[in-house]
């Protein structure tokens, strides 16, 4: 009787260990599933502008584009929307573009097919200004209306509006600008400009 008590005694503990085990190496063989994923490389803001070379420019007026601009202000912001109710980034640049009788595409990474690279130093009113927000690419744009800001449909602030291309958010993110519409004719002067440097250089 001692004997099968102690043999029974003995299969259990041997049971006990094997079921001891067996969470131990399902556990170490999550970890090293874990170990195994590889995270995906962000990239560069730079390495984005690159892909996104000079294209086809358009003969306009930047000073009606400006002003074709700021009717749309404060018309509400709608992913997707296209019409004069709500509107997304993209679809106020191409409403504003096409009442000055230019055609551009509808989504922002299309337009910024077109024109040409301008540096920020050389911004001129009527310039596109493109942006990395939500995805790992040209994601916004604006349109630079002079001083340092530009007039774009924003999903924060909920609509048309006007900011500073210096604001943090907007800077960290920029990605180019485009000149999409060259003058007609001859550069018209900008008298209070010339104010403005006459005065500063006495």
């Amino acid at each position: 009787m001692g004997r099968l008590i102690l043999a029974i005694l003995c299969s259990f503990a041997v049971s006990g260990m094997v079921f001891a085990t067996q969470p131990k190496a399902q556990k170490k063989h999550s970890i090293n599933h874990k170990k195994a994923k590889v995270k995906s490389k962000r990239i560069s803001l730079k390495k984005i502008a690159s892909r996104y070379g000079n294209g086809p420019t358009f003969e306009g007026d930047p000073d009606a584009i400006r002003l074709s601009s700021l009717l749309f202000y404060g018309t509400p912001y709608r992913f997707g929307g296209n019409s004069s109710r709500a509107l997304d980034c993209s679809a106020f640049v191409q409403k504003v573009f096409r009442a000055n009788g230019i055609e551009l595409p509808r989504d922002s990474r299309s337009q910024a097919k077109y024109g040409y690279k301008v540096s920020l130093s050389e911004l001129k009113p009527g310039d596109l200004l493109f942006f990395k927000t939500y995805r790992q690419d040209v994601s916004h744009v604006g349109i630079y209306i002079g001083n340092g800001k530009m007039i774009h449909a924003a999903r924060k602030g909920g609509g048309v509006k006007i900011s500073s291309i210096y604001n943090p958010y907007y800077r960290q993110r920029f990605l180019f600008a485009k000149r999409v519409v060259e003058a007609k004719g001859e550069e018209k002067t900008d008298p209070i400009a010339e104010i403005i440097e006459r005065e500063t250089n006495r």
